[in-house]
């Protein structure tokens, strides 16, 4: 057993990179690749199945000069690299999931080595191990992985992570080396283009600089003119990329904000943000309970002072305080927690309010920091350990890290599955998570599809009971009960969402297909009419206009106005139910696997 051991640590000490890499890519692999026969869920129906610009392979020039979600979503977004990267996946498997599985997976593989290759940079061989294994295990990323759309997290994280492990590199031997500077570039150009948050490099490199300029780099004889042509080259990079997202995009803001985040100042939003800092903390360091999302109720959301803030005020001033003293004894662990709090800044809604709360793909990136001081606190205390007298305790604690990277490592591969398609995702955030809202209003759209309205209905009204007054929530509450035959019943939830939302195509066919039905023939051909100036869905309302007009002719409500009258058009005078067919559900393309959740409530009775 000893000689064994002995010759382990021998081989370990002859190619310590080569093993190190070894066991982070056998852990990463272990952590996701149970989630390559995952389909497409959430964020990937419209982004990748019904995205055109995925669909199929059109010129460069297209991808940069087009948004992340395309015309018909908004242009909030611009992810060029992503979306070509989804399309090339789809050519390959001709829309099959698995390549794009394979791809996340490949690539959170390659995360894994970035992490250690920056760890090793900054901890040296035994600890940047630790830290690696810490990082490939960590749940938190399991949505970055599983869900397609996720893709963006390591198409940026790693181009960021190299760019910091060449400069820590050279750092480190003095001088910043021309071709390091051409690479740094290009790195950063990658980051930028694959998601916003990669406008972070500078800052972070700016981080590396100051955090340990005076400790691990080494300072270059004669000043550092090619650290300024860095300087220089990333802010030109920085200009010509606003102003390339500007012309794109019509506006430099992200993607469409919260539901809960909508109307709030930004002091109010910080209140929120300051709630919300444990969540942040257990995510980080105990993620037992993972969800798909993190809305209203099952969250706090506090948008003035209350007691539950002392809880995040007391856990930001004790990292505040930590960072003061750690800068001046260890400057490795200061870098790494500020680190965290320089890549969650993105997502903190103060400045911009964005469309989640918490995530926990926004993770992802932070969570490095997390794996630097796991590595940082066993380079400080391995040496200690080794001192213990007691000879079961020096194994007792190496043993607890290794139960802990096991039980992280099966609870990632575990939570993969949750994300095998939409039936399943939807259904196990309204079990784990039974007050959020958002769960339930994604479900209640499931069932809709699939026409099951009683269940459709039943999952909205506790949506709408949780977050009440939500324009879209109310808009698939009146879509159900549209579709259920109850005219009478949806018809003030589409004026009431016209009425927050004017532009909302779906609702005005909705209420005026509704009039009809009703037979408030009168008001349902003003409607149409109203629609068709608008430019609104030309071919639904022209139907309810026909509709509308010859029913009044045959019950002798005529008029100049009415141009069926004035064509002389046929008409009947039979009572038979009006319904407008252009308005029912299709089958969702959610429902890949063909099958519904049966693992939720089915409605009282």
């Amino acid at each position: 057993m000893n000689d064994t051991l002995a010759r382990w640590q021998e081989e370990w000490r002859a190619r310590p990179a080569l093993w190190s890499g070894v066991a982070v890519l056998l852990v990463a692999l272990l952590a996701s690749g149970s989630g390559l026969g995952n389909g497409f869920t959430y964020d990937d129906i419209p982004m990748v199945v019904e995205n055109r610009m995925v669909q199929h392979l059109y010129s460069l020039w297209d991808y940069l000069t087009t948004s992340y979600w395309g015309p018909s979503r908004g242009n909030s977004l611009y992810r060029p690299v992503t979306v070509v990267a989804f399309a090339l996946e789809r050519a390959v498997g001709s829309g099959d999931p698995l390549p794009f599985h394979i791809a996340n997976v490949t690539l959170y593989l390659a995360t894994a080595l970035a992490v250690l290759g920056l760890a090793r940079e900054l901890l040296g061989d035994e600890a940047a191990l630790l830290a690696g294994l810490v990082w490939a295990a960590h749940p938190v990323h399991v949505e970055a992985v599983a869900n397609i759309v996720g893709q963006s997290e390591m198409l940026t994280g790693i181009p960021m992570l190299l760019a910091l492990t060449l400069y820590v590199r050279d750092r480190r031997a003095g001088e910043i080396r021309g071709r390091t500077v051409a690479g740094i570039a290009a790195l950063f150009a990658l980051a930028l283009l694959a998601k916003e948050h990669g406008i972070l490099l500078p800052m972070l490199l700016l981080l590396t600089e100051l955090a340990l300029g005076g400790t691990l780099f080494v300072r270059p004889p004669g000043g550092r003119p090619r650290s300024w042509l860095l300087v220089r080259v990333l802010t030109m990079m920085i200009v010509v990329y606003v102003a390339v997202r500007l012309s794109i995009l019509g506006g430099f803001a992200g993607d469409a904000p919260h539901p809960a985040l909508q109307e709030l100042t930004a002091g109010q939003r910080s209140w929120v943000m300051l709630g919300l800092v444990p969540e942040f903390v257990r995510l980080f360091l105990w993620p037992a309970r993972l969800y798909a999302d993190y809305s209203p109720q099952a969250i706090p959301f506090l948008t003035s002072p209350a007691p539950w803030h002392l809880a995040g005020a007391a856990i930001l001033l004790g990292v505040l305080a930590l960072v003061m003293v750690l800068w001046r004894k260890d400057r490795v662990s200061a870098f790494a927690l500020i680190w965290i709090g320089l890549t969650l800044g993105p997502v903190s809604n103060i400045l911009i309010a964005t469309g989640v709360l918490v995530a926990e793909r926004t993770l992802f990136l932070p969570s490095v920091g997390i794996a630097i001081l796991a590595g940082r606190l066993a380079m400080v205390l391995g040496p200690k350990i080794a001192r213990v007298p007691r000879p079961w305790l020096r194994i007792a604690i190496p043993a607890t890290v290794g139960v802990v990277l096991v039980t992280a490592t099966a609870r990632s591969a575990s939570r993969q599955s949750d994300w095998e398609d939409n039936a399943t995702l939807f259904a196990t955030t309204v079990v784990d998570a039974p007050n959020n809202f958002r769960a339930h209003h994604a479900l209640g759209e499931l069932f809709g599809g699939a026409r099951s309205w009683d269940r459709a209905e039943y999952h909205l009204r506790i949506a709408d009971s949780l977050f009440p007054g939500y324009d879209l929530l109310e808009l698939s509450l009146a879509r159900v009960l549209h579709f259920d035959d109850r005219c009478p019943e949806a018809l003030p939830l589409y004026t009431k969402v016209l009425v927050q939302r004017p532009e909302a195509e779906v609702a005005r066919v909705g209420q005026a297909a509704c009039l009809l039905e009703m037979r408030q023939l009168s008001a349902a051909r003003a409607a149409a009419v109203q629609g068709i100036a608008r430019g609104n869905a030309v071919g639904s309302f022209g139907l309810i206009l026909q509709k509308a007009e010859s029913s009044l002719v045959a019950t002798d409500t005529v008029d100049e106005r009415n141009r069926w009258y004035r064509a002389g058009a046929p008409f009947s005078k039979s009572h038979a139910r009006l319904r407008v067919p252009v308005l029912l559900m299709k089958p969702p393309t959610v429902l890949i696997r063909g099958r519904m959740p049966e693992s939720v409530p089915d409605p009282p009775t």
